[in-house]
């Protein structure tokens, strides 16, 4: 299938997630919870399907261990478990707005890390979705921002970001001769790891406690938003880069209010159309165009 739909598909995951995380944190579930078991059960599916290419790769993973604990804390560990700590004491529109700068944070530390350079397209690409991201969470009216306050769940939001935006850069530098599931289900395996003292120490929910609608939510981050939209996003990156991908974040807001539409009854105004066109115009801009002139510059 093309490229672009490898990056398309994690984003509405991605939606489907953030919709729920912040339903199943307003029903008391503790985010080490969500995080941990959201990750637990992520293993325990894909691993059937990864252990024998974990055995087969088990030097290269010797070999890379440094690298791939760095993958798993950040990707896996920091963004998932930040987020939801985040959802706790912010409000929707907080986050989503920081969320939304995350292709500027993978623009930047792509340059600071890797030294990769931005062509004038990709800049104006950016700036026209921030526009369009912008015109969504603000409901198109200046009031929003000048109403906007700085809590503690907006610094992990932006912690969350940064960490997303470092995995996202350094994920070329991932083991090439390392299969994409054996990446992935070892980073995951990790990052799980990572999060057992955390849920063990500050996770106070009671399995007993949780609803159906509740492990329902926690097996759809399971499946969708971890296992398929992390491979789908890494082979995202693999195929357009990580400076390209950025601008699919944009996506998120579109996704989510599509959601909201679909299953809350929300509608539509007049802003939303104008964001909408701002994002897909600016990744049009940063992507298509910027490719077909890129030989001619």
């Amino acid at each position: 299938m093309p490229a672009f739909i490898y990056l398309l598909l994690p984003i509405f995951f991605w939606s489907g997630n953030y919709t729920l995380g912040r339903l199943t944190v307003s029903d008391g579930i503790d985010p080490f919870s969500i995080s941990f078991l959201r990750w637990s059960l992520a293993c325990l599916i894909i691993l059937p399907f990864a252990y024998k290419k974990l055995w087969r790769e088990r030097q290269i993973i010797v070999r890379n261990w440094p690298l791939l604990v760095l993958f798993g804390w950040l990707g896996i560990c920091n963004y998932n478990l930040f987020l939801y700590i985040g959802l706790t004491s912010t409000t929707v529109t907080n986050a989503v707005l920081l969320n939304s700068i995350m292709p500027v944070m993978i623009l930047i530390t792509a340059r600071l890390l890797l030294g990769n350079k931005t062509s004038w397209l990709q800049n104006t690409g950016i700036i026209i979705s921030t526009v369009g991201a912008v015109a969504i969470v603000s409901r198109g009216n200046l009031d929003t921002f000048l109403h906007l306050s700085i809590s503690h769940g907006d610094l992990w939001i932006i912690a969350a970001a940064i960490s997303w935006a470092i995995y996202s850069v350094m994920i070329v530098r991932r083991p090439q001769e390392m299969s994409l599931i054996g990446f992935f289900a070892c980073t995951a395996l990790i990052g799980t790891l990572c999060q057992a003292p955390l849920f063990f120490l500050f996770g106070d929910s009671q399995l007993s406690s949780f609803t159906t609608e509740n492990w329902l939510s926690i097996l759809y981050m399971s499946v969708f938003a971890s296992i398929g939209a992390f491979l789908c996003w890494n082979t995202g990156i693999q195929k357009l880069g990580a400076a390209t991908a950025g601008h699919f974040i944009h996506l998120l807001p579109v996704f989510s209010i599509g959601l909201s539409v679909l299953f809350l009854g929300e509608s539509l105004f007049r802003f939303h159309y104008v964001g909408i066109a701002l994002i897909f115009s600016g990744i049009f801009v940063a992507t298509v165009l910027n490719k077909r002139l890129k030989p001619v510059t």
